[in-house]
């Protein structure tokens, strides 16, 4: 990736979305259309209208769990610590998100429709919902990872979601065959490591002609960094519910629901 500022004399454009509809300005259209390695970092803002709800807000995921499953403290239902004095209540929350009919987005979608017109260079999620690739992309860095597969936490004996899914619908403790130990899956908690498959992106980053950022506030690092580290160096876009505090890095700003952007920008791209 080039060191260079792009371009030098670069204009930022604050484009937030407007009661009558969301305003596109010229260039960013021919930016949309001329790209074709579009880098997509996309939160848990892209997922909420496909009825997840998110973490942090309130009323949110740590809201809820910490009352339902009587925390100690909202972040203990991913903190590896926490799972291994007691992974119940991680897996009773886990059936509680897999066994909704929960589908892709329409943002989650319109990627998909970008990523089949040849667009696409990959789309790091911090998310683990796995819709993405229910919206049929392929090109998907699960950073956070997913529930697709998991391990022994006492032997590292490795399985598939479908060798411990049965359990785990029912939220109860998967146990693995050989040694009997907690098969924890691969879904990235507080005081783990980051998935392989991101962390080879981290450190080579590719090179890419446009940063996409949908649904994150940018705090959760290290994918937030990766993100920022993109956005003075090529053409950036940031699509948010709410102003964040990196708003000023980005070129183009727009405050909307994702799917509004994404209908509305789907329809003038006619991809």
């Amino acid at each position: 990736m080039q060191n260079s500022v792009y371009p030098p004399d670069r204009l930022r454009y604050n484009v937030p979305a407007m009661n009558e509809g969301i305003v596109f300005e010229p260039h960013f259209i021919d930016l949309m259309k001329s790209s074709t390695r579009i880098l997509v970092v996309t939160g848990a803002g892209i997922s909420t209208s496909a009825g997840i709800i998110d973490f942090r807000s309130p009323g949110g995921l740590y809201e809820v769990a910490v009352h339902r499953y009587d925390l100690p403290y909202p972040e203990a239902i991913f903190d590896i610590n926490y799972f291994k004095r007691n992974p119940e209540p991680f897996f009773k929350l886990s059936a509680e998100l897999l066994l909704t009919d929960i589908k892709p987005s329409l943002c989650h979608r319109f990627l998909a429709a970008l990523e089949t017109n040849g667009q696409i260079l990959h789309i790091i999620t911090q998310n683990i919902d796995m819709l993405h690739e229910k919206a049929g992309s392929r090109n998907v860095v699960e950073g956070h990872g997913s529930y697709r597969s998991g391990r022994c936490i006492s032997c590292e004996e490795i399985y598939q979601f479908d060798d411990f899914s049965a359990g785990l619908l029912r939220g109860e403790v998967p146990h693995c065959s050989i040694c009997g130990g907690v098969i924890k899956p691969d879904v990235v908690f507080f005081g783990e490591l980051l998935p392989d498959d991101f962390m080879k992106i981290y450190h080579n980053r590719p090179r890419a002609d446009l940063l996409l950022v949908l649904g994150t506030s940018l705090t959760v690092h290290p994918i937030a960094g990766f993100a920022l580290d993109y956005a003075p160096r090529i053409p950036s876009v940031l699509v948010t519910r709410d102003p964040t505090s990196y708003d000023r890095d980005f070129d183009y700003v727009f405050h909307c629901a994702l799917d509004d952007f994404a209908r509305e920008l789907w329809e003038v791209l006619d991809v």
